[in-house]
């Protein structure tokens, strides 16, 4: 019995830790996507008129106060002279200069790629009215909480999984305990009168007598 049982212990140890293993892989693969998502913001295009001073305001969601992963992207595009100088600089509300380009049309895109901590910014466009600009700011508004969402998302499947255990042990425990308490006590000792013998019973049918 021994021996049999050692093996069959194991393999169900070994199956716990696999879905235990894949149930955690799910849910912070879940939340990779999910703190993956980006926000765009056009703050210069050919549908709107162009601005030479386009204001940034950043917030971190849920009150996070960590730097937002940001990617800046520029493109000027020339209506007379491709030689036309233009230029872009995004700064802080201090004045602080974050990142800023200055080239020509024929130059091409530009763009910048770091982080962002909450707060004010200015984007600061420069270049002929005969110049066209596009420029967006995309944001992941989850980034700062990247770390934090894989530990509590972690912790928030195994809180969820043993609270499930203690409730179903509950519900089976009342389950018992209303299925016994479920006969009224003064009926539990009545037996059916269909084990009398009707011959012996007072007051019930009798078989007739045959003389």
């Amino acid at each position: 019995m021994g021996p049999v049982f050692l093996p069959m212990a194991q393999s169900g140890l070994l199956r716990g830790v696999m879905m235990w293993a894949v149930a955690i892989a799910v849910v912070n693969v879940a939340w990779a996507l999910v703190v993956d998502g980006e926000a765009v913001r056009e703050l210069n295009d050919a549908d709107h008129p162009f601005q030479d001073n386009v204001p940034i305001p950043i917030q971190g969601l849920l009150g996070a106060q960590g730097p937002l992963p940001a990617v800046f992207e520029a493109e000027f595009e020339h209506l007379v002279d491709p030689t036309e100088e233009v230029g872009w600089a995004i700064t802080s509300a201090e004045g602080t200069l974050v990142a800023g380009w200055n080239g020509t049309v024929q130059d091409g895109s530009s763009g910048w790629e770091g982080s962002l901590p909450p707060g004010d910014y200015v984007l600061t466009s420069s270049g002929p009215d005969e110049v066209v600009a596009y420029m967006s700011l995309t944001l992941e508004p989850l980034g700062p909480m990247r770390v934090e969402g894989h530990l509590f998302a972690t912790l928030g499947l195994i809180v969820l999984a043993f609270a499930d255990r203690g409730i179903r042990r509950w519900l089976d425990a009342r389950g018992g305990s209303e299925t016994t308490e479920s006969i009224p006590v003064g009926f539990r000792s009545v037996r059916p009168l269909i084990d009398e013998d009707p011959v012996n019973v007072d007051g019930q049918w009798k078989p007739p007598v045959r003389g």
